[in-house]
């Protein structure tokens, strides 16, 4: 009989049910859009919006730090704050942030949204470097996260919907302190258009987070079959190979828009967005409880 409870009571902590983060601090009334954490797990990043991106394209980048339990009260990043910024990663090693951000390059105003960095220094953040072309194009790039080998994915696309054109998910391989020409996932992740597709946002495909170790990725995607509106997929990297995407499931998916992942750095949790019928909250959830993830690790 002890045994049989032993075992259920493990069970039991095994399934979990997705959890606000940080309620009415880091999740508060504002949009908010990826988190992402340093190597220790104790300073986070993340994005914030008044409105929703998409349609404002209006964000900014803010900080907090966990201390005696609790998240400080966030603060603006130092390299934001001026322009409008999202989606920020900290690498493996903690040494660069990445970010995706609508500024100036060299100069000239853009509408469009490009990849940025900034690296670590003994004062902090330095100033924000624009990746260049083999990474950026004249399309929207978001969502950049990086292996520890400095393989860095992101998604490109177009600004709005339109017809013939969509989100795919992409990786450019490090070259030194550059990279080599981006190139576009296998049809295993990336959906092609269909004309019975209900709209041209059918075949999108991005928020892509890998894990450290290159081997697994999470992603949204808003192709047919899913839960909801926006679902998360993940695929593992097996033989030289992405395996064929697999939907979460109804442990993370519901009829609600669920997107922006991020993985902590060993595995053992995630975190994601979910918009409801007003702002979009940090969940947190234990990986242990979600098949797909659980499942060959």
């Amino acid at each position: 009989m002890r045994t049989c409870l032993v075992v259920l009571s493990l069970s039991a902590l095994a399934v979990q049910t997705p959890q606000i983060f940080a309620p009415g601090l880091i999740s508060d009334a504002n949009e908010q859009w990826r988190i992402t954490f340093a190597p220790d797990g104790r300073t986070a990043y993340f994005a914030e919006s008044e409105k929703f991106f998409p349609f404002t394209r209006k964000a900014t980048i803010y900080t907090s730090t966990l201390r005696d339990g609790r998240w400080s009260e966030p603060v603006v990043a130092p390299f934001s704050g001026t322009h409008s910024d999202i989606d920020p990663f900290i690498t493996p090693d903690g040494q660069r942030l990445y970010f995706s951000s609508i500024r100036p390059v060299k100069g000239a105003s853009r509408s469009d949204i490009d990849i940025w960095m900034v690296e670590r220094t003994a004062q902090g953040w330095g100033e924000p470097i624009h990746l260049g072309p083999e990474v950026n194009s004249p399309d929207d790039e978001l969502y950049p996260s990086a292996s520890s080998d400095g393989t860095l994915y992101f998604a490109s696309g177009p600004q709005a919907p339109a017809a013939g054109k969509h989100y795919d998910i992409y990786r450019a391989r490090r070259a030194g302190e550059s990279f080599r020409a981006r190139e576009a996932l296998s049809p295993a992740i990336n959906t092609t258009p269909a004309a019975t597709d209900a709209g041209p946002q059918a075949a999108w495909d991005f928020n892509p987070e890998v894990s450290a170790d290159g081997t697994l990725l999470v992603f949204t995607s808003l192709r047919p079959g899913g839960h909801g509106l926006g679902d998360l997929y993940a695929s593992r990297f097996v033989g030289g190979e992405w395996t064929r995407a697999e939907n979460l499931g109804p442990e993370v998916n519901t009829a609600a828009d669920e997107y922006h992942p991020t993985l902590s750095r060993d595995r053992t949790q995630l975190y994601f967005v979910r918009r409801g019928p007003s702002a979009g909250d940090f969940y947190s959830v234990p990986t242990a409880s979600i098949s797909a993830l659980s499942r060959g690790k």
